[in-house]
């Protein structure tokens, strides 16, 4: 998992995050007939919470692929591709995304169909420009409907 994927996953935590505030919110109500049920109240938010994030990082793993990032000639930046994989749900769908090689930060830049490992088929040109090719014959231009510059980076597709 790249640094930049953390940032999507922190929302299932916060469930879990509050109901264990409400644990320890709920240990300090000084009335015995309020206090148990609060308790009780929390520590079933908070099963519950977790049953349902084990549940989601179950899924994550089962249905998604990534490539290890590529690193930028200069190594100031790297561009992540990952594939969520839906099996009889429909296609397979990759998604491109750079990002500054000390930051947690990515942006994506496209997104569209394609198989692991190799579909779409991503390299760096020079310091300054990426390709992202699902069809090696195809044109080269630029890429639509995503940003077309991020950090500096002009972000090309052949198709």
């Amino acid at each position: 998992m790249d640094i930049s994927e953390i940032w999507n996953n922190l929302v299932f935590l916060a469930a879990p995050a509050v109901a264990l505030v409400l644990i320890i919110l709920a240990h300090r109500i000084p009335r015995k007939l309020v206090r148990i049920p609060a308790y009780a109240g929390s520590i079933l938010l908070f099963l519950i919470a977790g049953f349902v994030l084990f549940l989601d990082g179950c899924e994550l793993t089962t249905s998604t692929a990534r490539r290890p990032g590529l690193i930028s000639p200069d190594g100031k930046h790297v561009v992540v591709v990952r594939w969520f994989l839906p099996g009889a749900m429909g296609g397979n769908y990759a998604h491109v995304s750079i990002r500054s090689r000390f930051s947690p930060v990515a942006t994506e830049v496209e997104s569209g169909e394609g198989d692991p490992p190799n579909t779409p088929d991503v390299r760096w040109l020079d310091n300054r420009r990426i390709l992202i090719s699902y069809w090696e014959k195809g044109q080269i231009k630029a890429c639509s409907p995503g940003p077309n510059r991020v950090e500096g980076i002009e972000v090309l597709c052949q198709e």
